[in-house]
């Protein structure tokens, strides 16, 4: 018995692998199409099949065709069948370890740590067809009223004259300053962007997406042990194949399954281990953890618990300064832990996004093409980390910590490190010693939090030993250097997306926006991998795809439709 070969098989089902999955099921993204192009080619589409509109020339000469649908050969919405009578839709498997669910993890990091809303904007989501896609989502549903406005990014509208006025004071209202000192602009018209969704919200749209696209059962649960890449493979079936020599690889799950497929895409997040100032023995994980357990753990550990029932002082320390450090701070005292200590090396930065607004507001481009056209990798990376610059805290979420320490249930210690700690397996407790010393820091702390985040290294992957053999590469503080289109290597068809993929598309690679973009890429080289396919159709939806392309070139936007009488083709 031979085992069958996937087209596509997407490792992960987080925001990226299905930002991946969306957009290789969209004939018609965003990132290519306007918003006008997008109503005109839907529009066709709908009536396709049931409105009289000749091509221009064709009842003339007498031709059979009558309609959009029987000239070209674009079918409706519910139609995938093409005109030569066969239907062809990418065979796309999915696989993550943590559950057999798009965004299990999400989801659960979600209720692990009580986030409410995300911190990204509502440009910020995984559809590749419409970039307003989630703000008509939540106006379409009426949930405006859950989606929180982030304050200190959109500046007012005003004259020239009067912010020369207001610049000559020496301050200008509304706008945000970079490091250098200049100001960046948000629109006042982009106002509607800045809100954050609820996570409500944003998981709902989310599924919406996969229902549109048809995603619903494609992931399954497994965890992958190994990929390789070669031709020597006696399970792999190839009858429908020309060239017996053709590669495929070889994914392997920890359960002894075998798959085969022609493109592989990567899509786990940061890929690395957590961050940890110091290995914990098997007695001390009863006394800290790392952020990234808490949803596969009880948030409280019992002894904690135990303590907060019989009415005894607690005290927990959280080591880390970015918002995941303030969410478990939250979470400790509005659980019943009677004090919190956050330590962290550095300053306190507020930021309302992880990267500096510069990139993401009306001339990020002058900041991605800087990136894009850096002379090396090690000048990228520079770049990417200057973005960032660490943790960071949003001013919204801030306001609940001065709250809690106004209330002294919350200190907050910066350029803090923790010099020396013991763990008494008897007392369940910790000795703390830190750097400088914390004054009012008790004898014994009952639980230590590491937020600490993931230092993405993709040679701490063990799965990837296989291809790193066989296909080495360069590696850049464990980013691996990916060609330009996310490839491992320009002939082994394995894509990376998410932060792996942070040297070519920028320090946006972890968040929403990244996602997206390296969606974006994959999709164009996996067109060139798969020879002859096109996004979700046949070769007539091939060939009204690059009528559209053209379109997009062409000096009228409508230029597309050129082949139809401009009194025949009026839309609603």
């Amino acid at each position: 018995m031979t085992t069958p070969i996937h087209d596509i098989l997407i490792i992960g089902a987080g925001p990226a692998g299905l930002a991946v999955a969306a957009r290789l099921r969209e004939p018609t993204p965003s990132a290519v199409f306007t918003d006008a192009e997008h109503n005109r080619y839907q529009w066709i589409k709908k009536h396709s099949g049931r409105m009289n509109l000749r091509p221009r020339g064709c009842g003339a000469q007498g031709s059979k065709c009558s309609s959009v649908g029987g000239c070209n050969g674009v079918k409706g919405d519910d139609d995938t069948t093409t005109s030569s009578g066969s239907t062809h839709r990418l065979d796309i498997k999915v696989l993550d370890s943590s559950g057999p669910n798009w965004l299990h993890s999400w989801i659960a990091n979600f209720a692990a740590l009580g986030i409410s809303h995300l911190r990204s904007p509502m440009f910020f989501h995984p559809c590749p067809r419409d970039r307003d896609g989630l703000l008509a989502f939540a106006q379409e549903t009426g949930r405006c009223d859950e989606c929180v406005e982030i304050a200190n990014c959109v500046g007012k509208s005003m004259s020239k004259h009067r912010r020369k006025k207001k610049i000559a004071k020496g301050h200008e209202i509304g706008t945000v300053r970079s490091k250098k000192g200049a100001a960046l602009e948000i629109d006042e018209r982009d106002r509607k962007d800045y809100f954050t969704p609820s996570a409500e919200v944003f998981c709902d749209y989310c599924r919406d997406v996969v229902g549109r696209y048809g995603l619903e059962d494609l992931v399954e649960e497994a965890q992958v042990a190994s990929i390789d890449f070669g031709s020597q493979y006696e399970e792999v079936d190839l009858h429908h194949e020309d060239d017996p020599a053709v590669r495929f690889l070889k994914v392997t799950t920890t359960d002894g399954n075998i798959r085969f497929t022609k493109v592989v895409v990567l899509a786990i997040g940061a890929g690395g281990k957590p961050n940890m100032p110091r290995q914990l023995s098997a007695a001390e994980k009863e006394g800290a953890c790392h952020s990234t357990q808490l949803p596969k753990q009880m948030f409280l550990a019992p002894s904690v618990m135990q303590k907060i029932l019989e009415r005894v002082p607690t005290a927990v320390m959280i080591v880390g300064g970015g918002l995941t450090a303030a969410q478990i701070a939250n979470q400790c005292i509005e659980n019943g832990v009677g004090h919190v200590f956050m330590v962290m090396r550095s300053a306190l930065k507020l930021k309302p996004f992880d990267i500096d607004l510069d990139w993401m507001g009306k001339f990020q481009n002058v900041q991605k093409a800087a990136f894009w056209s850096a002379d090396s990798d090690e000048e990228r990376l520079e770049m990417a980390l200057k973005a960032r610059n660490g943790g960071s805290i949003p001013p919204r979420y801030f306001k609940k910590l001065q709250t809690h320490v106004a209330n002294g249930s919350l200190s907050i210690h910066i350029h803090t490190t923790v010099k020396n700690q013991v763990w008494d397996d008897q007392r369940k407790s910790w000795k703390i010693e830190t750097d400088p010393p914390i004054i009012d820091l008790p004898c014994e702390i009952d639980y230590i939090y590491y937020a600490t985040g993931i230092r993405p290294d993709v040679e701490c992957l063990p799965f990837l030993s296989p291809l790193r053999e066989k296909f080495p590469i360069e590696v850049k503080c464990g980013l691996p250097c990916l060609t330009q289109d996310l490839a491992w290597a320009k002939d082994v068809p394995l894509f990376v997306a998410g932060r792996l993929a942070g040297l070519r598309i920028g320090p946006d690679c972890g968040n929403l926006e990244g996602a997206r973009a390296g969606a974006e890429r994959i999709s164009w080289a996996v067109e060139d991998v798969l020879e002859g396919w096109r996004p979700d159709g046949g070769a007539d939806a091939d060939d009204e795809y690059h009528r559209l392309c053209q379109g997009v070139k062409s000096i009228n936007m409508y230029g597309s439709l050129g082949g139809f009488e401009q009194s025949e083709l009026t839309g609603p």
